[in-house]
């Protein structure tokens, strides 16, 4: 057996397709897991605010700043345990962490008791895509990573759409229940609950996460650093600077893409319900639905069409879904602005979570191609950093400012969530096509040793 940070040439064998893929599956249910459980609270917000006492600004920190801060910072020191110690390890206790913290979230008597619970499920997600980025190289073989990483991806559509269908039934199912006692927490009924019943599941799924393989990991065929450069403290941001354009393209401009994807994410439900009037469970059907169907078709056809434009020689592959996926959103969600009907508003949604999708498993992909296998953990961690301080950090508290501030008005959240659609839709875009000719230089480079 290899050392954990032990890095083998690129002939190495990998273990068997059947292995591999029920390792990924594994992966697949816990970032599953982390979308419901970081998700869930958009399917709670008219509840919240009214017992907390909240604004639309303060429920965006909840989903957004707040949680995306610690979220990437934590991300960073948890990349450097990747690159050199044990990923399922690691990915099973963050599991277990945001578990439990879910579950605090039921027993939060404040808002800031709501928010430190919040800032646990931050700390515990931040363990999970790191380890994930670095194994699925090592799981699969070139020819198969950018489906690889676009089902893995898949995790988002499949935990943000059962969040919404989970907390649509579960708000009508609790609601008549006699509240449930726990030792130490107190009481959970109605919103409370929801936090308990989908929290308490992800303990089992921390215990499944230990059967993940271990692989050992395998040189790249591109490097842009040698074994002297890994081996420094700060290698991943001497790579970063050496490359910045080529990693910038990827790490910033699909990073942008997903102001888009959080904004709508956590105020679509708001949408819905408090400007077309539908019923929590009509909610979380139609975007549970939007989710699961047209957001995991996006990324099995942006992976599909991916791989076959990389074997065909296109070394940009990838960017290419990115830069498609940022402008038909940007172009789907400015329709947003011009306050359609209801069943206009849901087509708009589920185009828009069709093409938010491409960006997801390819910028991953990408940074594979330029990444020296053992940097992955820290510059995934870096590249986590940015698409969750970005777009998470942004996406929800920008829609909320304009809501609160610039148009001044609650019933135009579905307006804010279309400008802000289209302004970073369009932004990535540029950044991505700007980018795009460093990223074809550094992907086809030749092996070379640094100093």
């Amino acid at each position: 057996m290899s050392a954990p940070g032990e890095v083998l040439p690129a002939t190495a064998a990998y273990p068997s397709l059947a292995r591999a893929s029920s390792s990924l599956a594994i992966l697949v249910l816990a970032y599953t897991f982390s979308f419901i459980d970081r998700t869930i609270l958009a399917m709670l917000v008219g509840p919240i605010k009214a017992e907390l006492h909240l604004s639309d600004t303060q429920i965006s920190l909840l989903t957004g700043l707040a949680f995306a801060i610690f979220y990437t910072a934590l991300g960073l020191p948890f990349g450097m345990i990747v690159d050199k110690g044990s990923r399922r390890g690691l990915a099973a206790a963050g599991v277990a962490i945001w578990s439990v913290m879910t579950v605090l979230c039921g027993a939060a008597g404040n808002y800031w008791s709501l928010l430190a619970a919040r800032i646990g499920v931050a700390a515990g997600e931040a363990t999970l895509s790191p380890a994930a980025y670095s194994l699925i190289p090592d799981l699969f073989k070139p020819e198969h990573r950018s489906r690889a990483q676009g089902v893995y991806a898949m995790g988002a559509c499949f935990g943000s759409g059962l969040a919404f269908l989970i907390g649509g039934w579960t708000i009508m199912a609790v609601s008549g229940l006699p509240p449930v006692s726990l030792p130490l927490l107190g009481e959970f009924s109605g919103w409370r609950l929801v936090f308990l019943v989908v929290g308490a599941p992800g303990l089992l799924v921390a215990l499944l996460v230990l059967a993940v393989a271990e692989p050992r990991r395998k040189a790249a065929a591109p490097a842009v650093a040698g074994p002297s450069l890994a081996a420094r403290p700060a290698a991943a941001l001497e790579a970063l600077r050496r490359h910045w354009r080529a990693y910038g393209v990827v790490i910033v401009g699909c990073s942008v893409v997903n102001i888009a994807f959080h904004g709508l994410s956590a105020w679509a439900p708001t949408l819905l319900g408090r400007v077309h009037q539908l019923e929590q469970g009509q909610i979380g059907l139609i975007l549970g639905l939007g989710f699961l169907g047209p957001g995991c078709a996006g990324l099995l056809l942006g992976g599909w069409v991916a791989d076959r434009w990389l074997a065909a020689g296109r070394l940009d592959a990838n960017l290419r879904m990115a830069l498609i996926g940022a402008l038909g959103a940007a172009a789907l969600l400015s329709g947003l602005v011009l306050s359609p009907g209801t069943a206009a508003t849901v087509v708009i949604l589920y185009g828009a979570i069709f093409m938010m999708m491409f960006p997801m498993g390819a910028a991953p992909a990408a940074l594979q191609i330029i990444c020296p296998p053992d940097l992955r953990g820290r510059i995934a961690a870096v590249y986590m950093l940015a698409l969750n301080l970005i777009g998470m950090g942004i996406g929800p508290t920008a829609v909320a400012l304009l809501t609160d501030y610039g148009f001044a008005d609650p019933m135009a959240v579905g307006r804010s969530m279309g400008l802000v659609g289209l302004i970073a839709g369009l932004i990535a875009a540029g950044l991505i096509t700007l980018g795009r000719p460093s990223f074809r230089a550094l992907a086809s480079a030749p092996q070379r040793p640094t100093a």
